[in-house]
């Protein structure tokens, strides 16, 4: 497996309810299992505290999702104890709902800027070869890359395609879907993202997303009048 994971694309292509949140808990892939488990669509969700979202008790009815929640903090700063999987009653539908939660933390520069994926199934299921493929994943060693800056050391510009691509990317779209919106093909959608990538000096697309949200490259899209209306 190459050490410049993909993450993000797994991730989006699941049909498992997977979603991501940034050093600042703000939720950066929310994908459609998401959607269809917890009733909440992504422009609801994105940009937003995942415990605003999420708003999980634990098996006795304590609050459990909170800022510096223990999943997070040891999830960040404990690397050599992996969070183990744990069951919350979460909202969903209208009704609390209880669901088994597995973690990985997505390296960034420094342990306090990992990204943390929760991927949400029924208790007492087995892991599934998502669980298996991310355990891999988020343990690879990422490869030195030449970083993309200008001559006074700032990270280098975002063509607009790039900064384009990069939305889709934080809207969790595989790159096949994005070469369709765009009328590209996939190879210069790769292409794009590895530029991409380099600018940001990220190792994986769901790693260049946070840096987006936490450096305002992006934003969460604005929710439809007709939407808010009728939630």
């Amino acid at each position: 497996m190459s050490s410049t994971v993909d993450v993000l694309d797994r991730i989006a292509k699941s049909a498992e309810a997977v979603f991501a949140f940034d050093a600042n808990d703000l939720v950066i892939l929310w994908n459609k299992g998401c959607e269809k488990l917890l009733g909440r669509p992504a422009y609801q969700v994105l940009g937003r505290h995942c415990y605003d979202i999420l708003c999980g008790n634990d098996v006795f009815g304590n609050m459990y999702c909170c800022p510096n929640c223990p999943v997070s903090v040891q999830a960040r700063t404990q690397a050599n104890e992996p969070v183990k999987r744990f069951e919350l009653d979460v909202p969903a539908g209208g009704v609390r709902k209880r669901l088994a939660i597995t973690t990985f933390a997505v390296p960034g520069s420094r342990p306090s800027l990992a990204t943390l994926v929760h991927v949400l199934r029924e208790p007492g299921t087995q892991a599934s070869p998502l669980e298996h493929e991310l355990a891999e994943a988020t343990t690879d060693r990422p490869e030195p890359r030449a970083k993309a800056r200008t001559p006074d050391g700032q990270l280098a510009r975002l063509t607009n395609r790039e900064q384009e691509i990069l939305r889709k990317m934080a809207k969790g779209l595989p790159t096949s879907e994005i070469a369709e919106q765009l009328f590209i093909s996939p190879v210069t959608v790769r292409n794009h993202i590895a530029k991409v990538l380099q600018k940001l000096d990220a190792h994986t697309k769901l790693a260049a997303v946070a840096f987006a949200y936490r450096h305002n490259l992006i934003s969460p899209e604005p929710v439809p009048s007709s939407s808010r209306n009728a939630s």
